[in-house]
């Protein structure tokens, strides 16, 4: 299972890198790999050029290891909150970070696959990144998003696979693209 979810994870991180999505040390990701540990990336990596080595397990129930990603609690609040979460991605996405950096939520309604498969988007208010009140946030207004647009933060989304969480971040930012490039058509 530990191997099946770090190579989903390190595909996660290919895709990301390709779609723009992973500047610097910015984002993580994490897989729930049994009903109390979660495949969680290291603290401080790139990535972009992410391996297996950069990921570390960790228990449900423990706060914020030293060497785990600076975003645990958002982690561990959404996988607390729903046993269906199996994953976890959390990242800068350039065309979901404008709308995250205004405050404003792309429209689904916009791409019937975005409507049909993101179940949903939710704004979730600005606090402080790494804190246990963005986790208590994400949870009470996310509840049933599959994406989560952190205000002025970038975005998370979670899925009942690394694979489903994946494809709704590929989609919300590609439905995000289109909404700002149509926006320039209609001026």
């Amino acid at each position: 299972m530990l191997d099946g979810a770090s190579h989903e994870l390190l595909h996660a991180a290919r895709v990301l890198a390709a779609a723009g999505c992973l500047t610097a040390t910015d984002g993580n990701f994490s897989a729930r790999v049994g009903s109390s540990q979660v495949l969680v990336t290291r603290r401080g990596v790139e990535k972009r050029s992410l391996t297996a080595s950069d990921l570390i397990v960790i228990e449900l129930d423990e706060e914020t290891p030293a060497d785990a990603s600076t975003e645990w609690p958002l982690h561990r609040a959404l996988y607390n909150a729903n046993p269906e979460v199996q994953s976890v991605l959390h990242v800068h996405a350039p065309h979901l970070g404008a709308f995250a950096a205004i405050g404003q939520v792309p429209n689904t309604k916009l791409l019937i696959e975005a409507e049909m498969t993101l179940g949903g988007i939710a704004l979730i208010p600005f606090v402080e990144p790494g804190t246990a009140e963005l986790g208590k946030l994400a949870v009470e207004r996310g509840q049933g998003a599959g994406v989560l647009l952190l205000e002025k933060h970038g975005v998370a989304t979670v899925g009942k696979s690394v694979r489903e969480a994946l494809h709704r971040l590929e989609r919300a930012e590609l439905l995000a693209r289109i909404e700002l490039e149509t926006k320039v058509l209609l001026a």
